[in-house]
């Protein structure tokens, strides 16, 4: 769903996509809020050999990694946080401030009068006023984080700064990274190598399944997988792209040094590891609803594309969606179940416009990427190899399960031997108004079922049960109304009237 950009003040924002420059790129975002400089001022980053020109492949954002350093060096980041975080100096100041200036070393060392002919003079005072106590001890907290392996400060004027994240007129100055800085940049100017996968917390075992198949294929392919480290669909998503050439990213709404949901600690440390965490935050900030949204529109914004992987109504998960098609990203959204209050909010999509995702070719294909060929059997089919149904004389299943595994769909055949339904009773008990309640004993089968056809494997792995067991369960819950029996020997779970 490719939605418009909204009209807003300043320069389109599609302009920062030709725009490597730190300061041009600064200048041209703020210039309709900048207050006006004086008729010969010139910004200091153009005269102080801070910023680049001609080529624009060797154009830089600034002048850090001219020894190979990623990431901002101790003084750089206590001027940083000195400007964003100074109370009563509001964000759009900070913007005018940067872009007249150039890095805060600059602002820091400007005079009086030159800062007050950008901001007003209360500002001015402010930022050059002694440094509060709480504001020295957030500085020295993030410097002690900075300081641990694999953690990094990077700011707007690195070139380790994610570019994709130039499309917004509001681009947090500042970022918090653990693992793979360069990550984000390796999938393209635009994010056009990144997808947003995103969906329910309270995702179903199919849901899940089906997040973590997208991201694997999607990473295999030299896909990004963006998402932000949610429970269900979130995770799953980050634990298929894990292991892939793609990698993963996790965008928190935390500080860096926080892992919410705590559960997800060991998931954290291999993204870490493997691939890059992300926040927006300082360090040291909990987790807070208003905080969420923030996260997502960066998510949205780091990727080509925002795929949704099931959601109702009311999910975060449509905020995402939202904002990528804001930013002119394309929605995709994967369908479920007419009955499954989890697909609800995927349907709301598609029916305004998101493209429909049956399988992740369509999502390289809105990429604009060709689909690899084939090169394994599926996974269902390397399942069934590995674990065949029992069969032959002496076999412990009973005759009714082999013929589930079988996935008989003859109308006509007569009952098997020893198994006495009656055909119009067991077509009245699959009807809608079939019990609530469950059989004992197959709460295990019915809860891993989910609202999507799957086969007898498929439960054994996600119940940790036996075929023998998974199939007798089946069998009492087909017969009691709860499961329908499809072609190939598949299951779908009913939805019963109370």
């Amino acid at each position: 769903m490719s939605v418009a950009r909204p009209v807003c003040s300043g320069p389109p924002v599609n302009a920062y996509r030709m725009m490597k420059n730190f300061s041009i790129a600064l200048s041209s975002t703020l210039a309709a809020d900048a207050a006006p400089a004086p008729r010969d001022a010139r910004p200091a980053c153009l005269t102080s050999g801070f910023c680049t020109s001609g080529n624009e492949d060797s154009a830089q954002f600034g002048a850090t990694l001219s020894n190979g350093q990623i990431g901002a060096a101790r003084e750089e980041i206590k001027d940083w946080l000195r400007l964003c975080h100074t109370p009563g100096v509001p964000p759009a100041a900070v913007r005018r401030l940067l872009a007249a200036f150039g890095p805060p070393g600059a602002i820091f060392g400007a005079s009086r009068g030159a800062l007050s002919d950008v901001v007003p003079a209360d500002v001015v005072r402010r930022l050059l006023a002694r440094t509060s106590a709480e504001l020295s001890t957030q500085i020295a907290l993030t410097l002690e984080w900075a300081h641990r392996p694999g953690c990094t400060v990077v700011t707007l004027s690195e070139t380790a700064y994610p570019r994709a994240l130039l499309t917004l007129g509001d681009a947090p100055p500042i970022l918090y990274c653990r693992g793979d800085v360069m990550l984000a940049n390796r999938s393209g100017d635009d994010g056009e190598r990144a997808v947003a996968v995103v969906g329910s917390r309270r995702a179903s075992l199919q849901g899940r399944d089906n997040a973590r198949h997208f991201s694997r294929a999607l990473g295999d392919a030299g896909v990004a997988v963006v998402s932000g480290l949610a429970a269900g669909i979130d995770a799953a998503a980050h634990e298929g792209a894990l292991e892939t050439s793609g990698g993963t990213c996790a965008v928190i709404g935390t500080g860096a040094d926080i892992v919410y949901p705590t559960r997800h600690r060991a998931l954290a440390e291999q993204i870490a590891e493997r691939g890059l965490m992300l926040s927006a935050f300082p360090v040291g900030t909990p987790p807070r609803p208003e905080h969420f949204p923030r996260r997502n529109r960066l998510i949205a914004a780091l990727a080509r594309c925002t795929v949704v992987i099931e959601a109702t109504t009311h999910s975060g998960s449509l905020i995402t969606a939202r904002l990528a098609g804001e930013l002119g990203r394309d929605v995709l959204a994967v369908p479920g179940s007419i009955h499954s209050p989890h697909s609800e909010g995927c349907h709301v999509l598609i029916r305004d416009g998101a493209t429909l995702a049956a399988s992740p070719d369509d999502v390289l294909e809105a990429l604009g990427m060709t689909p690899p060929a084939p090169a394994r059997p599926a996974r269902d089919e390397r399942k069934r190899q590995r674990r065949p149904l029992p069969s032959g004389e002496g076999d412990a299943l009973p005759d009714l399960n082999r013929r589930i595994a079988q996935g008989c769909t003859d109308g006509n055949a007569p009952p098997l031997p020893g198994v006495h339904v009656r055909r119009t009773q067991a077509s009245t008990d699959v009807s809608p108004a079939g019990p609530v309640d469950a059989p004992a004993g197959t709460t295990a089968v019915l809860k891993a079922l989910g609202y999507d056809p799957v086969n007898a494997d498929t439960l054994c792995e996600r119940t940790g049960l036996g075929i023998a067991e998974v199939l007798a369960q089946l069998g009492t819950l087909e017969l009691g109304g709860h499961v329908a029996r499809l072609p190939g020997g598949r299951f779908s779970r009913l939805i019963l009237a109370s």
